[in-house]
C-alpha cells in the first residue's frame, strides 16, 4: 500500500507521551479520528500507530497514541514524518484534488507545457511546480484565474495563456 504524507513531528508535549504534529491535511478530523492507523516514518522503517486523541491547539495538532504513555517513548520521533495509506483517502467533489493525484499530470496550453511534479502550498494558495522541456520550472498558480480545467482520467491539466506565467 502507498503511504501518504500528512504531517511532520514538531516536538513533543507534556509528560505524557503526546506529540505536536505540523498537519498537512485539510482533513484533520478525519485523519486524527480516535482509532485510526497511521505511520510514523522513523530510521527507515514505518512504525505502525493507532490515535488514542487529538485536538488542534493553534498551529498543530496535539496528537497522543495508544502504543506510547511517555514523553522518553517519542522524543526521538522528533523530525519524523506522519503518514496514512492510501486507502484512507475519501472521496472528493470533482472540482478538488489530493495533490499526489496532481504530480505526474501532464499541463497544456495551446501545447504541452511541461509536468507537474510537485504541488507547494503557500499563504496565497497552491502552486503547481512544472518542469518544463528544455527550461526552468516555472509556478502556477492552482486557481480558476490560471487553471482552466483538470482532466483526471486522461491526467492532463489546462491552463489559460497569461502573458508572463510561463
Amino acid at each position: 500500500m502507498e503511504k501518504i504524507k500528512i504531517g511532520v513531528i514538531a516536538n513533543t508535549h507534556g509528560l505524557k507521551g503526546t506529540l505536536k504534529v505540523k498537519s498537512f491535511t485539510d482533513f484533520k478530523d478525519q485523519r486524527y479520528k480516535k482509532g485510526n492507523t497511521l505511520y510514523i516514518y522513523f530510521k527507515d522503517e514505518y512504525i505502525k500507530v493507532t490515535v488514542k486523541q487529538f485536538r488542534s491547539v493553534k498551529t498543530v495538532e496535539h496528537i497522543d497514541f495508544e502504543e506510547f504513555n511517555h514523553i522518553n517513548e517519542v522524543e526521538k520521533f522528533k523530525g519524523s514524518d506522519l503518514f496514512m495509506t492510501d486507502d484512507q483517502k475519501h472521496d472528493l467533489p470533482d472540482d478538488e484534488f489530493y495533490f499526489d493525484e496532481l504530480i505526474g499530470m501532464e499541463v497544456y496550453s495551446d501545447k504541452l507545457e511541461g509536468l507537474v511534479v510537485e504541488v507547494r502550498e503557500l499563504p496565497q494558495g497552491e502552486m503547481l511546480v512544472v518542469n518544463r522541456e528544455n527550461k526552468k520550472q516555472a509556478l502556477i498558480p492552482f486557481l480558476k484565474h490560471f487553471v482552466k480545467g483538470v482532466d483526471k482520467e486522461n491526467k492532463k491539466i489546462y491552463i489559460h495563456e497569461v502573458e508572463g506565467l510561463l
